[in-house]
C-alpha cells in the first residue's frame, strides 16, 4: 500500500465531527487556524488524495506535534498524528518539504548529528570510567543537543523570512554548520549534563555494568524519521545498526521516550535490529523518594505503559487525570511560536499543581523549565 493509500485509509474514517479539535494543542497554539488543528489536517489529507498535492500541505502536516491526543477522543478512531505522518512522508517525497526540513536532514546524513556538533555531545562524560561491555548506555545525543537547539531557534528568529535562504546558504555549504558548535546555551548545557551523570550513577549504584561510545555515538536519527524522509531514514538506521554490531553490542540503554520508541519499535520495520532495547528506570530497583510531585507524561512514553504509575514507583505523584498532554518540543524547530504557546500553556496547568514538576524527557524539561521548580526524574533517583 503506497503513502496515498496509506493516507485516505486513516483519513477516510472521519466523520467530521471536530472532538480532536477539543484536545489538539496546536489549535489554540495557532490561534485556532483550522488547517494547524487535528480536523484542519484530516480534510487536507483528503483534499491532497482527490487532488493531489495541488496545495501547499506543509504547514499544516509539519506543525502536528504527533502527540496523539486526538486518537484518544475520536469517535471512528482517526489517528490525526498518523496522517500527519504520511502527509509529511509524502510532503517530502515530491521534495517540497520546509528549507529547513531539508538542511537537518543533510546535516545528519552527512555529520550523524543535526548540527554537526557530535564530539561535543560528548563531553559531559570527561573523566567516567566506562565499562567495556556488550552492553551501552546511549543517550543519542538527546539531552546535549537542547542546549544547541535553543540557540538555533534564537537565531532563526533572527533572521524571520530569511530562515529558507540560511538553510539554502547551508546546504549548499553544509561546513557551516559547524559555526554552530560555539552557539549553545551553556547553562542548559551544564543541566543537561548533570542529568546525564546522575543516570550515570544511578546504573553504577544498582551494578550495572555498561559502556559508551563516546565521540562515536551517532543521533538516532529522530529528526529524519519525524520529518518524513523515509529513503534517507532507512538508510541512516542501516549505518546505525550496523554500528553497533562493530562495536559488539547486544543491549542498549537509553535514556530518553524518543530514543527508546525509535530503537525499539520503529528501526526493527525497516531494518534489521534485534538488540536489547531497555530504558534506564527499568533498571533500577523503585526506592519511594520523599515529596509529591506534579508529573508531565512525555507523549512517546504514554503510547507503550502507564508512565505516572511507572514513576510513583519511585515517587509520589499527583494523577494526571487529563489526556496526553504535549509541551510543544516538537514544533521548536519548524513552529518556534506555536511550540512557545504550547509549553505555556502546559507550564501553567502543571504549576497550578503547586507541586513541583518531573518529566523522564529532555525536550520536554528544555520546553518546560521556566523556573527552578521543573526537574529530570534523573535529579531524584
Amino acid at each position: 500500500m503506497n503513502e496515498m493509500e496509506l493516507l485516505i485509509q486513516e483519513a477516510g474514517k472521519c466523520v467530521n465531527c471536530g472532538f480532536c479539535e477539543s484536545v489538539c494543542p496546536t489549535l489554540p497554539a495557532s490561534s485556532f487556524i483550522a488547517s494547524i488543528g487535528a480536523r484542519g489536517r484530516v480534510d487536507i489529507a483528503k483534499f491532497v488524495y482527490k487532488n493531489g498535492t495541488v496545495i501547499d500541505p506543509s504547514t499544516s502536516f509539519y506543525s502536528c506535534v504527533d502527540c496523539y491526543a486526538c486518537v484518544a477522543v475520536c469517535p471512528a478512531g482517526v489517528n490525526a498524528g498518523k496522517v500527519s505522518e504520511i502527509g509529511r512522508q509524502i510532503v517530502a517525497k515530491s521534495g517540497n518539504a520546509p528549507e529547513v526540513a531539508k538542511m537537518i536532514v543533510q546535516i545528519t546524513m552527512l555529520y550523524k548529528n543535526p548540527l554537526a556538533v557530535r564530539e561535543m555531545c560528548a563531553k559531559w562524560a570527561t573523566g567516567i570510567d566506562f565499562d567495556k561491555s556488550s552492553t551501552i548506555l546511549y543517550t543519542g545525543n538527546m539531552y546535549q543537543l537542547m542546549a544547541y537547539l535553543k540557540s538555533f531557534s534564537r537565531v532563526r528568529k533572527m533572521i524571520g523570512s530569511y530562515d529558507a535562504k540560511f538553510a539554502r546558504l547551508i546546504r549548499e555549504r553544509p561546513s557551516l554548520i559547524r559555526a554552530l558548535s560555539r552557539m549553545y546555551d551553556r547553562k542548559m548545557m551544564d543541566q543537561m549534563s548533570i542529568y546525564l551523570r546522575n543516570i550515570v550513577n544511578a546504573l553504577k549504584k544498582a551494578g550495572i555494568k555498561f559502556g559508551y561510545l563516546g565521540e562515536e555515538e551517532p543521533y538516532p536519527g529522530t529528526f529524519i524519521y519525524d520529518l518524513g524522509f523515509m529513503d534517507d531514514f532507512v538508510s541512516y538506521a542501516q549505518y546505525v545498526s550496523n554500528l553497533f554490531r562493530e562495536h559488539g553490542v547486544e543491549r542498549i540503554i537509553t535514556v530518553d521516550p524518543h530514543t527508546y520508541e525509535l530503537l525499539k519499535y520503529i528501526y526493527p520495520r525497516y531494518v534489521k535490529f534485534d538488540f536489547d532495547v531497555v530504558y534506564y528506570l527499568e533498571l533500577i530497583e523503585p526506592k519511594k523518594l520523599e515529596g509529591r510531585y506534579a508529573v508531565h507524561t512525555p507523549c512517546h512514553f504514554s503510547r507503550y505503559f502507564d508512565f505516572t504509575s511507572f514513576i510513583s514507583k519511585f515517587i509520589d505523584v499527583s494523577p494526571d487525570t487529563g489526556q496526553t498532554k504535549c509541551c510543544g518540543g516538537p514544533d521548536e524547530l519548524l513552529f518556534p511560536q506555536i511550540s512557545e504557546n504550547i509549553s505555556q500553556r502546559r507550564f501553567s496547568e502543571l504549576k497550578a499543581e503547586g507541586l513541583p514538576i518531573i518529566t523522564a524527557c529532555p525536550i520536554c524539561y528544555a520546553n518546560l523549565a521556566k523556573d527552578d521548580t521543573v526537574y529530570d526524574i534523573s535529579a531524584l533517583i
